[in-house]
């Protein structure tokens, strides 16, 4: 009976066992990850980290007691510092196109005079009849702009805007507008409900006139 064929040694068998597990058969199916979650990519990540953090926690041994202790510290102040900028990045990703809504819808209302005019209600019923003249006069101009087909200039001062109508019809119901905030806003007197009825009346006049403005120069 023939000898049997001597085993081969342990280097070769391991050579075969890494060629055999390297062909296709045995290999994942490279489309798998690129299905892979936010939260799977994230927690392969910290595995990773957590992986270095053992290996360098690992080759600490030796040192002094202390030494290490110092280093134990920094890396849970520099893993916890991570996990944060993390956190707040997922909290930027989705929070992004609730804030992008939010700009849009600020940037529709601060050219809307209504959505002015609507906020009036709340500031009477609180009594800051101060503000409630303040939001009136800003619908009056914003419907002025808008009827005229002119842009808003930015830092355009309530004068600036009054002398801009001087001879026109609404100069007066302007002037009222003008006059009552500097006394009663700029100049910290006190704004009644006398003086809120009066510019509401303006502001009928001012609308009034926008309106026809607008009627006369069709888009």
């Amino acid at each position: 009976m023939p000898a049997a064929p001597p085993l081969p040694d342990a280097e070769t068998i391991r050579r075969t066992a890494a060629e055999v597990i390297a062909r296709p058969d045995y290999q994942r199916d490279p489309q798998a990850d690129s299905g892979a979650t936010l939260l799977e990519l994230l927690l392969r990540g910290l595995d990773w980290v957590l992986t270095v953090i053992g290996r360098f926690l690992n080759a600490l041994h030796g040192l002094p007691t202390w030494l290490q202790l110092i280093v134990v510290i920094g890396l849970v102040i520099a893993l916890l510092a991570l996990v944060a900028h993390i956190g707040y990045t997922i909290y930027n990703i989705f929070r992004q196109p609730v804030r992008n809504k939010a700009f849009q819808a600020a940037a529709r209302a601060a050219r809307d005079p209504a959505a002015y005019e609507s906020q009036v209600a709340a500031a009477v019923a609180s009594g800051d009849f101060s503000l409630a003249v303040r939001l009136l006069f800003r619908a009056c101009l914003l419907r002025l702009d808008l009827a005229e087909r002119r842009a808003a200039r930015a830092g355009a001062t309530n004068r600036e805007y009054l002398g801009r109508y001087r001879g026109a019809p609404i100069f007066e119901p302007l002037k009222l507008f003008v006059e009552t905030i500097d006394a009663k806003w700029y100049g910290r007197g006190l704004c009644g409900r006398a003086d809120y009825e009066a510019c509401l009346a303006a502001h009928a006049v001012i609308s009034r006139h926008a309106k026809d403005v607008a009627h006369a120069h069709p888009t």
